[in-house]
């Protein structure tokens, strides 16, 4: 990862080779994306906003010559541009002006709601666009005995109305990734370890969890069976105090010296056990932004010093 962040700050030639290099690995394999962003936020976040614009201006530029040679038009291009580039460009700057992450994961929120109603505006109905795209989907696991076929309208119907706050949500974590590698990249580069402090310490204002009760209580009293805007919002300020959690997890195992064994563990229970290891860490993240445990974990090892 060093000599990929090295390469990337050698020059702008090098830097918008890697972003669209990176952007059309994407197409083969998702996760590359957050790297492709992540190399636009370092050049951003070391060099400030003028030669990040330029690298933006460049890397849409002879990515979408290239698409308009191989597909006919400059829509991939743009798609890059909108939904990788100039987001993690934005979130540079929000990061290098003010240098908290706390800050730049309330940006991520605010361009998630972007994100939510950018569906609607494009779609009308993004719900309905789901259930016609994810119909043929749960038809194969019919076809392959995975679901019952009396369960297969009531599935897509379920699926299909949750589809734009996950979206906004997977659009928010994407986000934060390519920030946080951009930032652990220039740490590397220029400052060792200094991304593994500011993460220790990100924490999130209790106004957002204040926000988050009562979208919680709307969810309750408001009528109607669908999927509603609140719920979709609970998912993107789940995700943001999930974030939170994880940052408590790992400034909590480095403050007490702890074995990295701890961080795996949750890490694989992300992986196996996902809905309900985010769940467990945004309550404890909406915990620790009203009893502030870092804090107490100073005063105790303060205490114990003295």
């Amino acid at each position: 990862m060093q000599a990929l962040a090295s390469f990337v700050m050698r020059g702008v030639p090098q830097a918008v080779m890697v972003i669209i290099l990176l952007a059309a690995l994407s197409l083969l394999l998702p996760p590359a994306s957050i790297f492709s962003a992540a190399a636009v936020a370092l050049v951003t976040l070391r060099s400030g906003a003028i030669p990040g614009v330029l690298i933006l201006g460049l890397a849409t530029g002879v990515s979408g010559i290239i698409a308009l040679f191989a597909l006919g038009g400059f829509n991939l291009a743009i798609g890059f541009l909108i939904l990788l580039w100039l987001p993690a460009w934005l979130l540079a700057l929000v990061l290098r002006s003010s240098r908290s992450l706390s800050l730049v994961v309330m940006g991520a929120l605010l361009l998630g709601v972007v994100m939510i109603g950018g569906q609607f505006i494009q779609t009308g109905d993004p719900v309905a666009e789901w259930r016609s795209l994810l119909t043929p989907f749960v038809e194969s696991l019919v076809e392959a005995q995975l679901v019952e076929t009396s369960q297969q309208a009531t599935l897509v119907s379920l699926m299909a109305s949750w589809m734009p706050g996950i979206v906004a949500a997977g659009f928010f974590l994407q986000l934060l990734a390519s920030l946080f590698i951009g930032r652990w990249w220039q740490s590397m580069l220029y400052n060792p370890g200094g991304f593994r402090a500011e993460f220790h310490q990100l924490r999130l204002p209790k106004v957002l969890a204040i926000v988050l009760l009562i979208l919680v209580g709307m969810m309750f009293v408001q009528t109607g069976s669908g999927v509603s805007l609140v719920e979709y919002a609970l998912v993107l300020l789940v995700s943001a105090w999930f974030i939170h959690g994880l940052a408590l997890a790992h400034g909590v195992v480095g403050h007490l010296g702890s074995s990295s064994g701890w961080l795996i563990g949750i890490y694989l229970l992300l992986l196996f056990a996902l809905p309900h290891t985010v769940i467990v860490l945004a309550v404890v993240g909406i915990a620790d932004a009203w009893f502030d445990f870092r804090a107490r974990l100073i005063q105790r090892g303060s205490g114990k010093a003295s």
